[in-house]
């Protein structure tokens, strides 16, 4: 017999779980129905749709990451070298787990053209990254060049993150982490340039 009633977070987990693992486009509402324990219509007590459903977990994953990850970037307990080696740490654990996966890299490229109403949201979780990134890199080097480095280094992570899943082979995470460690502290010992 199905649950009569669940909490939010309940359903935002169980629908980012099944979005990770059968994308946005192949999870229906009696999927994510079936995994919270409720009947089809349930849902719809909780989301107007499955859109809005969509945007309630990029939300809910973004919410997670500020938290939890960018956070990380303006600890300032830690020196710039421990937060980035931080920071890819825990988003690693956080990005290869079969609960959470890459949720944001794989929702903007399957609806980037087809439902752009999640582009602004997705667009605003890499740019926060991008920008937690940045505060840390701008600390050894130049603003221009800190700018530079942060969208390369999430690119990386991005594109690391595919490969490891493609390959099922943890080695392009490993070796991401390498170059941007190695980056990361070859700037550091140059010293802070003149900001451009």
């Amino acid at each position: 017999m199905p649950k009569q009633k669940v909490s939010i977070d309940f359903i935002l987990k169980e629908s980012l779980k099944l979005f990770r693992k059968k994308s946005y486009h192949n999870t229906s509402i009696a999927d994510i129905a079936e995994a919270c324990g409720l009947l089809k219509g349930s849902i719809y007590h909780y989301f107007a749709s499955k859109e809005a459903l969509m945007h309630a977990v990029i939300q809910f994953v973004h919410e997670y990451f500020r938290k939890e990850i960018f956070s990380i970037a303006y600890d300032e307990n830690l020196s710039p070298q421990e937060r980035i080696e931080k920071m890819f740490k825990v988003s690693e654990k956080m990005l290869l787990s079969d609960d959470g996966g890459d949720v944001m890299g794989n929702i903007g490229v399957e609806t980037a053209r087809v439902i752009p109403e999640f582009s602004d949201q997705i667009k605003g979780f890499f740019a926060e990254w991008i920008a937690a990134t940045k505060h840390i890199f701008v600390q050894i080097t130049g603003e221009f060049e800190a700018t530079k480095l942060a969208e390369q280094t999430v690119a990386e992570i991005e594109g690391a993150i595919m490969m490891t899943r493609i390959f099922r082979d943890p080695r392009f995470m490993k070796n991401a982490y390498e170059r941007i460690i190695d980056r990361f502290a070859s700037f550091a010992l140059e010293g802070k340039p003149n900001k451009h």
